[in-house]
């Protein structure tokens, strides 16, 4: 009997880390929380001062995704605080989606930031010193919110020792044991992207559809095809069934082929005034080269045709036995 705790494998304890990235993400979902008001006190600004700011209809979109990330960091926080496996896992998701997009962002960032700083320096006379400091604050601070901060939430919860610490404490069997790591990851990219169907209403559901362009009504109709689906296909990835990973594919080549074919007939100051866009920030945009000619087309087939090979590596996780489930 003695010879019991032999057999326990050594680990790191991690608790204190749990605690510390827990309140972290409690934290930011607090402050996603003060912006649900604020957004609704910008547009309230901006129709005080006519026009120009957060119209209601924005406020609206982006409160709604404001909210559902303040719950979703809350909650997470609190799992991990409590050293819970599902929490951990979850936030590491999340944190690795968030890192890959932050990534991406940021180089956007750094070949659109300047010339939109310069453009509004030109109109207000900003000096040339002053638009150098906004232009490297801005990239600075997008830096550690969208690299630097999801970047150390996955160097901790990918580390053994988080996994080994949680399940130290909580040993009993969980349902996040049945579903691979790569799997949930993806099973929280379709949940994100149904959420982001919260955000096309600012758009007028701005809906590019196969060379044309939908908007209103049927547009509406369209997102909410989507979102269903989106919401079908994470709980299909969650099952780990056949139909998920192939329904899967199918929507992000029907995305690839809708946004690609839209992108080569308008041209992306088109599309920006379709998207109800203020005409201040269409203008802007229409002086950047970079949305003009074929970089909108390369980058449409960039974005889709890696997150569709992204799918290709994960055939893997769907066993061909659930093919003969399918419903």
């Amino acid at each position: 009997m003695a010879e019991t705790n032999e057999t326990q494998p050594e680990f790191k304890d991690r608790t204190v880390g749990l605690v510390v990235f827990g309140a972290v993400s409690v934290l930011i979902g607090l402050f996603c929380a003060v912006l649900v008001p604020l957004m609704f006190i910008a547009a309230a600004v901006g129709d005080s001062v006519g026009g120009g700011g957060v119209d209601l209809r924005s406020a609206w979109s982006a409160s709604a995704i404001d909210a559902l990330m303040a719950v979703a960091f809350v909650w997470l926080g609190v799992g991990s605080i409590r050293a819970r496996r599902w929490a951990c896992e979850l936030l590491l998701s999340l944190s690795w989606i968030w890192l890959l997009t932050g990534i991406c962002a940021l180089v956007i960032g750094i070949v659109v930031v300047p010339g939109v700083i310069a453009q509004l320096g030109t109109a207000s006379e900003l000096p040339p010193e002053m638009a150098a400091l906004v232009i490297a604050v801005t990239l600075v601070v997008s830096g550690v919110i969208y690299v630097v901060l999801p970047g150390l939430f996955v160097l901790f919860y990918r580390s053994p020792a988080v996994a080994a610490t949680c399940r130290a404490r909580h040993p009993d069997p969980q349902w996040i044991d049945r579903i691979p790591r790569r799997l949930l990851t993806l099973t929280v990219v379709w949940v994100l992207l149904a959420a982001s169907v919260l955000l096309m209403p600012a758009y007028d559901f701005f809906f590019p559809f196969f060379g044309l362009v939908l908007t209103g009504a049927a547009g509406a109709l369209l997102w909410t095809i989507v979102l269903a689906v989106c919401v079908a296909l994470a709980l299909g990835t969650g099952r780990r069934a056949a139909w998920a990973w192939r329904g899967g594919v199918a929507l992000t080549i029907a995305a690839t082929l809708a946004s690609t074919l839209t992108v080569v007939r308008f041209d992306m100051t088109e599309i920006m005034a379709l998207m109800a866009l203020p005409e201040e920030q269409v203008a802007i945009m229409d002086t950047m080269g970079i949305f003009k000619g074929w970089l909108p087309v390369l980058g449409s087939l960039v974005v889709w045709g890696t997150f569709l090979a992204y799918l290709m590596t994960l055939r893997r996780y769907f066993p061909s036995e659930t093919i003969a489930n399918d419903v």
